[in-house]
């Protein structure tokens, strides 16, 4: 019997210890890189440093707009459909695609190099071989291209982006059936401009220097100021772009929060990873934490995610003192930093944005319960344990 009682002691010094650990809500050291002291927080900015132009940058806000006008060209790339009419020879009328050899082939004639000239160059090029081949003489060749539809192409984007690299724009989706030729020409696509090419690369951050956003291409570099896409003051006309075309997103070096909204130029929304794995609730469909409660549009803050993960609300008493913890990172960085914010303190400084940040795309939140659903649980617990061993006592 005294060995028993001592082994109930035990038990119940062992249930205590359960008990006080569960009120630990979570771990009291956080990796947040010494960037969150439990009420300030900002994010840094790792790659600010200016990406070279190789010397061009000056020139680049000298251009006139007859050189600019370069930029505004189209010239084709492989994909492109086209039509050609050569006036005699009606039997080579008709809809050409440019090969992947960037080529058009003619019926019984010399391939002849397509990629990377305009129309007019692509005219004179092939007026000027069917005379060579004494086709045609030089007063009577008459050919006329025009453009039917645009393929996708490929540019880099670098710099203050979310997701910068190769990106491939004007592609035609998956799910979405080729669309038939059309009959008419000049063929006229909005995915192959600046917007696209930006959206793509998943928009700029807010560390973004809107006033130096640059293309280059070859040896010549355009400047595109985008604050009024930003503003929505003024009007700035979208180059298009060509295949191989660079744009380089300087960075301002700090983060500006007129730039964390809904624009052009910016992600218009984002994924946000979230758990609520609540004492209710035992997964996050029952907490309503689906697909569309983590897409959230770009702007929204924590308290915003915290709302949308379904974190606030219920028993007042049971459930005020719950707590979140955000994972994100630095602007140009993959490490992750985490800190830690009370659902009470979000929501008395709801306006302050080192208490209250603003989330990132692919940020992360997770809801901690209250310590009493804690202790309250913990406890349960361990009353399913010791009931068994008293009832095996009375017994």
């Amino acid at each position: 019997m005294k060995s028993l009682n001592t082994a109930s002691k035990c038990l119940l010094l062992a249930c205590l210890m359960l008990v006080l650990g569960a009120c630990v809500v979570v771990p009291k050291e956080l990796d947040s890189q010494d960037q969150d002291d439990g009420q300030h927080f900002s994010r840094k900015v790792i790659d600010a440093k200016p990406i070279s132009l190789h010397g061009y940058a000056d020139r680049a806000t000298a251009l006139s707009e007859h050189e600019s006008g370069w930029f505004y060209q189209t010239t084709f790339v492989r994909g492109d459909m086209l039509r050609f009419q050569i006036v005699g020879m009606e039997q080579y009328d008709g809809l050409y695609k440019v090969t992947s050899e960037g080529n058009i082939d003619l019926p019984f004639a010399p391939s002849f190099p397509a990629t990377k000239l305009t129309r007019k160059n692509l005219i004179n090029n092939i007026e000027a071989e069917l005379v060579r081949l004494k086709w045609f003489y030089k007063d009577s060749v008459n050919v006329d291209v025009s453009v039917v539809q645009l393929a996708s192409i490929n540019v880099s984007v670098i710099g203050a982006v979310f997701n910068p690299g190769r990106v491939t724009i004007n592609s035609q989706p998956i799910t979405k059936p080729e669309e038939a030729i059309q009959q008419a020409s000049g063929a006229f696509s909005s995915g192959r401009n600046l917007v696209s090419a930006l959206g793509a690369a998943g928009g700029i951050r807010p560390d973004a220097d809107i006033s130096r956003v640059y293309i280059k291409r070859g040896n010549k570099v355009l400047r595109v100021p985008l604050n009024s896409l930003i503003d929505g003051d003024g009007f700035v006309e979208m180059p298009s772009l060509i295949n191989g075309d660079q744009i380089i997103v300087q960075s301002a070096g700090f983060v500006n929060p007129s730039l964390i909204k809904p624009s052009q130029v910016t992600p218009p929304g984002m994924r946000v990873f979230m758990s609520n794995l609540t004492a209710p609730a035992l997964s996050n469909a029952q907490s309503a934490v689906g697909s569309d409660s983590t897409r959230l549009p770009y702007g929204s803050s924590l308290l915003d995610s915290v709302i949308s993960a379904n974190c606030i609300g219920g028993t007042h008493q049971a459930n005020a003192s719950r707590s979140v913890v955000l994972v994100t990172r630095n602007h140009g960085s993959n490490q992750q930093l985490v800190v830690q914010r009370s659902i009470n303190q979000l929501l008395a400084n709801s306006s302050n944005r080192s208490v209250n940040p603003f989330m990132m795309p692919n940020d992360g939140i997770a809801c901690y319960d209250s310590r009493f659903t804690n202790f309250r649980d913990v406890a349960r617990g361990i009353g399913e344990v010791i009931s068994p061993i008293l009832l095996g006592r009375l017994l």
